[in-house]
């Protein structure tokens, strides 16, 4: 199973339970969106798929909060995963 220890811009840093620890670097969108990443342990081969807000005010935060049920997720390639 992985938990994701911290997110700084477009990056993530995960630990696995296989005792692996890394980061993902995804592509950021160019508007405001309700993100899907998925991310592979590559010791181990788990994966975890992690769902993320990118928002540019407030008022564009609690939109995309209020119509999380309603609106498309888009899926956005990580372009680095290393350990």
């Amino acid at each position: 199973m992985i938990k994701i220890t911290n997110q700084k811009t477009n990056t993530i840093y995960y630990e696995c339970d296989c005792g692996a620890k890394g980061m993902c670097s995804f592509k950021p969108m160019n508007r405001d969106a309700a993100i899907v990443i998925s991310i592979n342990c590559p010791v181990c081969k788990d994966t975890e798929r992690v769902t993320l807000l990118q928002y540019s005010s407030e008022e564009s935060k609690e939109n995309l909060l209020n119509t999380l049920n309603e609106i498309d997720l888009s899926w956005v390639p990580t372009f680095t995963e290393e350990i």
